[in-house]
């Protein structure tokens, strides 16, 4: 059976330090973070012939972006290392996407975040 992997990516800008940690990273600092998530499914919409449409996918990833914000605040029980932070998009955006009552057979399959152009995390279930 044929899939489709309709992978989407944008950014937000937030700042946070690291407990517990012997680095610099232990200060305050910021980045630009990148995410990209990955959608499955093994079907087309019949009228369009496509998969979720970009811009559905592209408003489910606004509420769940921490925009501009101190990480630390946001996850204040957590340590918002990149790990915690995909963790954390994975499941909003699985909210999201229930809220927004999109098709069931539509599966998120992964959320990378990069902390910077060359390092990144993935999380999937």
């Amino acid at each position: 059976m044929p899939t489709w992997k309709t992978r989407v990516k944008t950014h937000f800008d937030a700042a946070h330090k690291l407990r517990d940690y012997n680095g610099k990273c232990a200060n305050l600092h910021g980045h630009r973070w990148e995410i990209e998530v990955v959608f499955e499914q093994d079907f087309l919409d019949p009228a369009t012939k496509m998969t979720v449409d970009f811009k559905v996918i592209k408003r489910l990833l606004e509420p769940v972006l921490p925009d501009h914000r101190y990480l630390n605040e946001v996850y204040s029980e957590e340590n918002p290392t990149a790990e915690f932070i995909a963790k954390e998009m994975y499941e909003g955006i699985e909210a999201a996407m229930r809220m927004a009552n999109l098709d069931s057979r539509i599966r998120l399959t992964e959320v990378t975040i990069w902390e910077s152009p060359e390092c990144c995390i993935t999380y999937s279930e």
